[in-house]
């Protein structure tokens, strides 16, 4: 049901009306205003409203209701909604005129672009308000805006602003009867207004909780909530006007909240019972200090030798998020938490200054309020190296309370104390950082750098600034020498890019030197065999190697014209004698026409194979089978023409276990050989498809971040032509044939990206490879009986050209290239054989052997197979 731009009117009378719009199938769309006696806003009478009611879907319980326009409804009008889902453009109830909002029929979500309220009862359940204005007026005194629902578990405002209120008395707000869970992204309160959030569990403010209107405030705002969350880098602004009161808990969770000195004093948020302080490891990076979870602004403002207490619980616990630590009153964790509660003079931090140049000094200066710092920085080139602490501040955290006391500045003098000596650096560009010591830690220094500023002589941020702040330089020298600058990398991408230094120092106080670099080699061998292009194909090439043994096997079968078995021929003729027959070009046609069925020249065949690669980075092994047809031909040319197809499942560990992959892989083509004479002309084409499902699957907490899974297809075609000459002996039973040849391979593989939501997931572009090579063989086949072989094939195959593309797997600023060995050279040995099992039944068997010269890399692979001729 579509309403059109005209929209909806509604004439009402003395005694109040009601107008219900109705689709009980389907949905319902209202492109035009709603109007009372047809004004936009028109009002009714207390005790006469007028009163709007749209439902959809009521049957299918699936309709759909769309405003597409701004609704403004006058004094005692009222809107009641009832779908699946409606959705609203802006509505404005804010003129104090006592209207409802009733949505509680509205079964999934109740989305609204803005939403003015004064005194505005709100029935909803679910919903998402892009803003929400609250006015004051003055005419809606104890009359407010009420949520008079619970509101549910899944119910989100983008923007709260609350409107300054007109007289010193609560002239507006807004209230909520109940709910699991309200999300707010910015909240901005005024004074003679409030927020009563009481009757609803959680309220997490995910961006900003501030003072609305600009300039000094004059009157306070009431704000009211059970249990509060500031989520991660969201800012919480307090003072004397803010007036908040928590009656349950309230989690800082990685926030900050920003305290404004008034008249001195800074204003206490009391907590009515356990309050967190849950910090991490981020570093502010032109500062160097970790990131603040409390701040004081204007702190030389502070009246003097007063605790100032700036929040206090029943409980007050601190965690550092970055390091799964947790405790009430663990001595580390409170220091950790003091280095993260800064006072501020402007934007020059009081409490601590670090000393690198003069422009330091100045800074510091400007902090304490010491001049000469300012005017005559050259006079304090003593600091230079070192980090000051202000002793005339002090800071109080426990598991009731935190709280600041400020004596004044005190001032730094030569060899005057109240310093840390900076370890000297040797760059340019270096910062510096607090690291936290983790106390008990198994390889933790115990005269490693505590939590003070620090500058190392390597930058900040690198791995070897970590090792140095931890004592252990040395270690920095074990990681070059036994994992080399490919294993520093990827342990810089693992603790630090992809987290942070204190994450680092953690990772490494708890592992040995030789222990991190035996985990490093482990995964960049992983990493080195995920990357290379061999690696990704090396099922397919395994299943080509098992069709290269059938289909040879099939060629020396059916090459049996060139015996001329005696014992043969004679059960042959043996087998015509006292039959006559018309006349016919040759006897080699009569041969031919009542030889046994079993060698006639057509054959089905099929093989069950099995095969493996062993090389230094794991084994790949593969199973499946493999079929196909040939035939011999007698007419104009001489030749054997076949084709195949097969399957095989080919599965991937390495040495450590760490690299699984499982693969299924296809492979089919046609074969033929020519014959003039003696001489043997072999041509043969196939291609193959795999696709690859494999995950990385690391123990150690080192590299656990790399565990992940992805997936890609390989692909290849290839093209081989052969020459060879028979040389026959013993009545054409043994046979001899030295053959040269060239070979055509292109290998591939498409591009992928893991599912890790993680910064080290792994990706890597298509790649592939060109490769030219020639060969050279032997070949003894020895044909006994009527039916049975034995043959041995022998040579070398060597590449004399290669070209391709590759792209580097990548892992976050990880990055790895594998080099393919310039042109390998394989050497190769397969034999086989079959036996007679039923007149029109073979069974036949076979062995190779492939080993890569440069890289001795071997793979081998075998077959059991039945031949039918017919």
């Amino acid at each position: 049901m579509n309403i059109g731009k005209g929209g909806v009117n509604l004439s009402n009378q003395a005694s109040g009306r009601s107008l219900l719009v109705e689709n009980l199938t389907g949905n319902i769309t209202v492109d035009g205003a709603l109007m009372v006696n047809n004004q936009v806003g028109g009002y009714a009478l207390a005790g006469s409203s007028a009163n709007f009611e749209f439902k959809a879907g009521v049957d299918t319980k699936n309709g759909t209701i769309a405003f597409n326009n701004n609704i403004s409804l006058g004094r005692f009008v009222n809107l009641k909604a009832s779908a699946h889902t409606v959705n609203f453009k802006d509505i404005d109830t804010g003129n104090g005129g006592f209207n409802t909002l009733s949505f509680s029929g509205v079964t999934n979500k109740v989305n609204i672009n803005k939403l003015i309220t004064a005194s505005t009862n709100v029935a909803i359940k679910n919903f998402n308000i892009n803003e929400l204005l609250v006015k004051t007026n003055g005419i809606s005194v104890g009359e407010y805006t009420n949520f008079s629902e619970d509101i549910g578990n899944q119910s989100r405002i983008n923007t709260v602003r609350l409107e300054t209120g007109t007289r010193s008395i609560y002239s507006g707000g807004v209230k909520f009867k109940g709910g699991e869970k309200l999300v707010i992204n910015d909240f901005y309160y005024a004074p003679w207004n409030y927020f009563d959030a009481r009757n609803i569990k959680n309220v997490e403010i995910t961006n900003k909780l501030a003072f609305g209107p600009q300039g000094s405030p004059w009157g306070t705002a009431k704000l009211m909530f059970n249990n509060l969350t500031l989520g991660p880098n969201a800012v919480m602004d307090y003072s004397q006007f803010s007036n908040v009161t928590i009656q349950g808990n309230f989690v800082n969770n990685q926030g900050t909240i920003n305290y404004l000195v008034r008249g001195g004093n800074i204003e206490t948020l009391s907590v009515g019972n356990a309050a967190v302080m849950s910090f991490n490891n981020d570093i502010d990076s032109a500062t160097g200090f970790y990131k603040p979870l409390i701040k004081i602004n204007s702190a030389q403002d502070l009246i003097k030798n007063k605790e100032h207490v700036l929040l206090k619980a029943k409980i007050i616990g601190y965690e550092n998020a970055s390091l799964g630590t947790n405790s009430i009153s663990n001595a580390n964790l409170i220091e950790q938490f003091n280095e993260r509660l800064a006072l501020y003079n402007n934007n020059n931090r009081m409490d601590t200054c670090v000393v690198r140049n003069t422009d330091d000094i100045k800074a510091c200066g400007m902090a304490i309020g010491d001049q000469a710092m300012v005017n005559n920085p050259d006079n304090y080139k003593y600091l230079i190296g070192k980090a000051w602490k202000n002793i005339g501040i002090s800071k109080t955290a426990n598991g009731s309370k935190i709280s600041v006391r400020y004596l004044g500045n005190s001032t730094p003098t030569d060899n005057g104390g109240n310093t840390t000596n900076l370890p000297t650096n040797t760059t340019n560009n270096a910062r510096f950082a607090r690291y936290a010591l983790i106390k008990n830690a198994p390889f933790a220094q115990t005269n490693a750098t505590p939590n003070l500023v620090a500058i190392n002589k390597h930058d900040f941020g690198t791995i070897e600034s970590v090792f140095e702040l931890a004592n252990r330089s040395k270690d920095i020298d074990t990681l070059y020498d036994n994992s080399g600058v490919q294993g520093r990398d990827l342990l810089q991408t693992l603790l630090i890019d992809s987290h942070n230094a204190g994450y680092a120092r953690t990772m490494i106080d708890a592992t040995s030197a030789n222990e991190i670099t035996k985990q490093l080699n482990t995964a960049t061998d992983a990493l080195n065999n995920i990357a290379s292009l061999e690696h990704k194909t090396s099922g397919l090439q395994t299943l080509s190697l098992s069709n290269a043994m059938i289909l040879n096997s099939r060629l020396v079968n059916l090459s049996r014209r060139h015996t001329n078995n005696i014992d043969s021929f004679a059960k042959r003729l043996q087998a015509l004698k006292d039959q006559r027959f018309a006349s016919l070009e040759s006897a080699a046609e009569v041969l031919y026409q009542f030889a046994p069925k079993y060698e006639k020249p057509t054959n089905v065949w099929a093989n069950a194979i099995g095969g493996a690669s062993l090389n230094s980075g794991g084994n790949t092994s593969l199973y499946g089978t493999s079929a196909g047809v040939d035939a011999y031909l007698n007419e104009k040319v001489e030749a054997i023409v076949g084709g195949f197809g097969s399957y095989g499942y080919s599965s991937f560990n390495n040495q450590a276990n760490s690299l699984n992959s499982g693969a299924n892989n296809a492979n089919f083509g046609v074969y033929s050989r020519i014959f003039a004479n003696r001489h043997e002309f072999d041509f043969e084409a196939q291609g193959a498809v795999g696709s690859d499902q494999s995950s990385l699957n690391f123990k150690s907490a080192l590299l656990r971040d790399l565990n992940q899974s992805y997936n890609y297809l390989a692909y290849g075609t290839a093209t081989r032509a052969s020459y060879g000459y028979d040389f026959a002996f013993f009545r054409n039973a043994l046979v001899l044939k030295p053959s040269v040849g060239v070979s055509y391979n292109h290998l591939g593989s498409t591009n992928f990206e893991s599912n890790s939501t993680h910064k080290t997931a792994l990706k890597n572009g298509a790649s592939s490879q060109h490769l030219f090579n020639a060969s050279a063989n032997v070949e003894a086949r020895y044909y006994y009986g009527d039916t049975s072989y034995f043959y041995m094939n022998a040579g070398v195959l060597q590449e004399f050209a290669n070209f391709g593309s590759s792209n580097a797997l990548s892992l976050n600023t990880f990055k790895v290239n594998t080099a393919r060995n310039p042109l390998n050279t394989h050497a190769r040995v397969m034999m086989g054989g079959e036996l007679k099992l039923a007149k029109e039944v073979f069974l036949n068997l076979g062995f190779i052997y492939l080993h890569n010269l440069i890289s001795n890399a071997g793979y081998f692979a075998s077959n059991l197979g039945m031949r039918y001729s017919f």
